[in-house]
């Protein structure tokens, strides 16, 4: 199953970095197709229930809470782009307005620690503290992988030089 999946990362690292940069555009990589983002989701399910090593009772628990987080993550993450880009150097922003910025992006982030806060105390009810913790590693560990195998893809697309 792990060869599997580290000969599938090169396709995911692409797929999920280009999917969540704006600018990744930049470098002529097309969105990612909603078949890909389900092949990308569906290689982080297996790598961390392999990495956590969850039973079957316990993935039947974790999956819909993790989902559902996810869910949420992405749209705060949605807004939060949405903010960064609407102010991106834009030089012409009265104090008033970046300071509002500024504002929404302090409350944007607190609605995602109150949410992983909420989440962590379901995760430890369905799988226990010890692999709630293993979660965010894995997370970590997976979101690594596949940021190096995106920017070993964009190295190879430049070519020597």
């Amino acid at each position: 199953m792990s060869t599997l999946l580290f000969r599938t990362l090169p396709l995911a690292g692409s797929l999920l970095i280009g999917a969540l940069t704006v600018h990744a555009q930049d470098d002529d990589m097309p969105p990612p197709s909603g078949e890909r983002m389900k092949e990308i989701k569906a290689q982080k399910s297996a790598y961390i229930t392999a990495q956590l090593g969850l039973t079957p009772e316990e993935a039947q628990q974790f999956w819909p809470i993790y989902n559902e987080m996810d869910e949420k993550q992405d749209a705060l993450r949605r807004e939060m782009r949405a903010l960064h880009k609407g102010a991106k150097g834009d030089s012409t922003l009265t104090e008033a307005e970046a300071s509002q910025v500024l504002d929404k992006a302090l409350q944007n982030r607190q609605k995602e620690l109150d949410l992983e806060k909420t989440y962590a105390e379901r995760f430890k009810k369905s799988i226990g503290a010890v692999k709630t913790l293993q979660l965010k590693k894995a997370e970590r560990d997976f979101n690594k992988e596949v940021l190096k195998r995106f920017r070993d893809r964009m190295d190879d697309r430049k070519g020597p030089g």
